[in-house]
């Protein structure tokens, strides 16, 4: 789980700065990976995890998110892994303003299988 989530990271650092845990005095944009749920069966079967990734920007409008959030789900669509066997599915997208009245989130919440040992 731990290497997905540094791989994982790293390619969306490409579009921009990427958290498990945001730094203070972090400017916006940025992206979070937020695991919610991981199950893990057999010592060689599969882990399923639900994994939020949420892009945060104070961006006046939509454009910013928008731009971020279609080059974020391009990159989840054709993620490829450098050594787990990892597919993504996307179970739900939404885009908010939160009650701030200028911080917008774009939320994918994604299904995750992690291939076991034997696989």
């Amino acid at each position: 789980m731990h290497e997905f989530l540094s791989d994982f990271r790293q390619t969306l650092n490409h579009v921009c700065a990427t958290f498990l845990q945001v730094p203070p005095q972090t400017s916006y944009p940025y992206i979070t990976l937020e695991p919610n749920l991981v199950l893990k069966g057999l010592p060689w079967g599969p882990t399923m995890v639900t994994l939020n990734v949420k892009i945060w920007s104070r961006y006046a409008g939509t454009h910013e998110i928008v731009m971020f959030s279609r080059r974020v789900e391009q990159i989840i669509l054709t993620y490829v892994p450098k050594t787990l066997k990892v597919s993504l599915k996307i179970v739900k997208s939404a885009l908010e303003l939160l009650n701030d009245g200028q911080t917008r989130v774009h939320t994918f919440r994604l299904k995750v299988r992690i291939a076991g040992d034997s696989q």
